[in-house]
């Protein structure tokens, strides 16, 4: 049960960074962002049919504002860099979330991992670097070629932002389902950000065309978002948090190679094949060492 949410948690999110990278190419991030929320409020609404309506909420308040805003400021972010970056360039730059995810859970909830796990947490970032290193010589990778700091590559600064962010939201999920079900902490959280979003909104932005292809386009967008969402809160029931990202980002970036040479016309490299080949070794022995229970 646990290995089986981990995976579909993980092919869900690739899923996502895909339909959000084609979804912003006819609708601004603002629009795509709004989109994305409201659609989550009304479906949390939807499946607390399935909640105890159980909440410590002197406990999860704490925990549960400082989400909300940490949600929102890497989900506008993440668009940004969707918009102008490729996919198969960007995404693998979030496979650091595992290692911080390991240090935060470490301190919050008193995870620990085996040494073979953070192996494989080495392997898959090992391999996500190697994206983005001119050759396999080991003085290019210290020094990656397009990991160059500077005014015009505000994406960088935006992906690493994000990278943080993200290593750090999992954890506080997991705190914040010590308090309370998935259901109602999913429909909390959406409800905070709805009432957040339109402060800080500009509406003259908020514009769309009716489009048949876009429509369909626009509901796989919420409903993966949706289900990407509740699938995790879940999975983190049965799941160590680091473990969780490593299988997330080890698979994802695997697929984001995948969907940006196909949806996106972006080129596999041979650099990037063996990327991906240690990756998945890293993700595998990761699975190996984990008592999925």
């Amino acid at each position: 049960m646990a290995i089986f949410l981990s995976i579909l948690v993980a092919i869900l999110w690739a899923c996502f960074d895909a339909i959000r990278k084609q979804s912003i190419q006819f609708i601004s991030e603002i629009n795509a962002l709004f989109l994305i929320v409201i659609a989550q409020f009304f479906l949390f609404l939807f499946f607390l049919s399935f909640s105890d309506f159980q909440i410590d909420i002197y406990s999860y308040y704490i925990y549960g504002i400082f989400l909300i805003f940490l949600n929102l400021i890497s989900m506008y972010m993440f668009l940004k860099v969707l918009k102008k970056g490729e996919i198969s360039t960007y995404i693998p730059m979030l496979s650091f979330t595992p290692l911080f995810s390991a240090l935060y859970s470490r301190f919050i909830l008193t995870e620990k991992l085996q040494t073979s796990q953070y192996f494989g947490i080495f392997l898959v970032i090992f391999g996500a670097l190697l994206i983005y290193s001119k050759s396999f010589k080991f003085k290019y990778f210290l020094k990656p070629s397009m990991l160059k700091f500077n005014n015009s590559n505000k994406n960088l600064y935006f992906i690493i932002i994000v990278s943080l962010i993200w290593s750090l939201t999992p954890v506080l999920d997991k705190q914040c389902l010590n308090y309370t079900d998935p259901y109602m902490h999913g429909f909390i959280q959406s409800a905070g950000m709805l009432i957040i979003v339109p402060i800080i909104l500009n509406y003259k932005e908020l514009k769309y065309n009716f489009n048949f292809k876009i429509n369909i386009l626009l509901i796989g967008l919420v409903l993966i978002g949706f289900l990407a969402s509740l699938v995790q809160l879940i999975a983190l029931k049965y799941n160590l948090v680091a473990v969780l990202e490593s299988l997330k980002r080890g698979i994802g970036i695997s697929l984001s190679l995948f969907f940006g040479y196909y949806f996106f016309n972006e080129k596999i490299t041979y650099k990037k094949f063996i990327s991906v080949f240690i990756m998945i070794i890293g993700v595998f022995n990761i699975i190996n060492f984990t008592d999925f229970t």
